[in-house]
């Protein structure tokens, strides 16, 4: 999806949420930035000190072909290939500056043989199956609420966010990881639907001052990533124009429409407890 830059989307949800001193270098730009400029937007957000970040270089068909693909040429040379004035391309950044412990651990997967049998119609493994997934449509839900997010796993999204609204919002918030969620939601349509991680933490700091959470998240869920090798998780679906300040959802009755909330509980889905982030060590 080539267009003209603009910046008016940064003024809604989740945009709005980006780091803010991103979120100022982006509201003064007049145009697109070349990819290798994205290196200057990656650093403005804080990462931890044992992080790693890739370059970002404009995309070549032959540095790809001599990479041997393009999870390859991230992997072996550090530099993610970018096409300019690209919003899916530029959305990948904007995640990499995130949550890049996330990212680095979804490109091991990606360019990892011994994942599994491959799959003759993509020539995926299962792993790198449920990488891909994540990689566009991921989306971390972060809560101090057990009930808040049990409700969601259960699928009772009008439970979750309508009849616990006010709670949901005072205790819960939504990172989003997939690059191709946050292409879509630039003209989001009904049934937009996240894959994600349901996390519960002790404290929801100020978005302000969540760096250290933020680290914390990232190599939690870059282990996480780790252990698909060997396991399947849940990836919970979540209709993303659900969440209250997505879209004009503050009345009952969008929750009763079937074109907003496609999925119903059911009961036969395999139990699973929440995790938390305090429960597991985290990767280093």
């Amino acid at each position: 999806m080539c267009a003209a830059f603009t910046h008016d989307w940064l003024s809604r949800k989740p945009y709005r949420e980006f780091h803010p001193r991103l979120r100022a270098a982006l509201e003064r730009l007049t145009a697109w930035p070349e990819p290798e400029r994205y290196d200057e937007l990656v650093q403005l957000v804080p990462h931890a000190p044992d992080v790693s970040i890739p370059r970002f270089v404009t995309q070549s068909p032959q540095a790809l072909s001599e990479a041997g693909g393009y999870e390859q040429h991230v992997a072996t040379r550090r530099a993610v290939p970018t096409r300019p004035e690209d919003w899916h391309d530029f959305w990948n950044m904007i995640v990499w500056a995130h949550f890049p412990k996330l990212r680095w651990a979804l490109n091991a997967i990606h360019v990892d043989p011994e994942t599994g049998p491959i799959d003759p119609r993509n020539r995926r493994t299962p792993a790198q199956n449920l990488a891909t997934t994540f990689d566009e449509s991921g989306m971390l839900v972060v809560s101090t609420s057990k009930r808040v997010l049990e409700e969601l796993r259960a699928l009772r999204f009008k439970v979750a966010f309508w009849d616990y609204r006010d709670e949901q919002l005072a205790s819960t918030r939504f990172y989003f990881v997939g690059h191709g969620m946050l292409e879509s939601l630039l003209v989001p349509r009904a049934g937009l639907t996240a894959r994600s991680l349901l996390l519960h933490v002790p404290e929801l700091p100020e978005l302000e001052a969540s760096d250290a959470q933020r680290f914390e998240l990232d190599a939690f869920v870059a282990n996480r990533i780790d252990s698909w090798r060997t396991s399947r998780p849940i990836l919970d679906p979540i209709p993303v124009l659900a969440i209250p300040g997505f879209s004009d959802n503050a009345a009952a009755e969008f929750y009763d429409d079937p074109r907003n909330i496609r999925f119903v509980p059911i009961s036969r889905r395999p139990h699973a407890e929440i995790e938390s982030l305090a429960a597991a060590p985290l990767r280093t």
